[in-house]
């Protein structure tokens, strides 16, 4: 009996692995690691990647530069906001997190899309080296409330690597 008990927890422990997707960021001599739900939608791109939630209510990006570059970084942020129709109008509130054993500053957007108000966080970490990523989460409120699982899942699982 303790056998089949023991078995079907691996089983469960198991499957909850290949439902979701590892992210080491950034890819080559990493400094995080990031956990995304296999069932979302995840693209790769130049500096990082993206990941939407299946109903598209959340969007959640990783991104990783150099401090240097931060500022160019930070800009192509706000023409990808404009690019979505989200009002950067608003200026942002900055609070100080720590996420993982990672020491952030948090830029949050309580601003507006065309479906209405709407939250975008910017999370911008340290990625060693002389590197920094930055953690883009977009949603609203509902959105955010819908999906608090997912959202805890994928914050919680953000980890230094040592």
């Amino acid at each position: 009996m303790k056998k089949l008990l023991m078995l079907t927890t691996c089983c469960a422990l198991l499957a909850g692995v290949a439902n979701a997707r590892n992210i080491a960021v950034p890819p080559n001599d990493p400094a995080a690691l990031i956990t995304v739900p296999d069932a979302w939608k995840f693209e790769e791109f130049n500096s990082g990647y993206s990941a939407v939630s299946p109903d598209k209510d959340i969007f959640f990006s990783v991104e990783y530069t150099t401090k240097n570059k931060v500022e160019t970084l930070l800009k192509n942020n706000q023409k990808w906001m404009k690019e979505n129709d989200i009002d950067g109008s608003v200026k942002p509130t900055e609070t100080v997190m720590a996420l993982g054993g990672l020491d952030g500053i948090v830029y949050r957007f309580d601003t507006k899309d065309p479906n209405g108000p709407t939250r975008v966080d910017f999370v911008l970490l340290p990625g060693g080296k002389n590197r920094v990523i930055l953690l883009t989460l977009w949603a609203s409120d509902k959105e955010r409330e819908k999906h608090s699982s997912e959202i805890d899942s994928i914050m919680n699982s953000v980890k230094a690597i040592q």
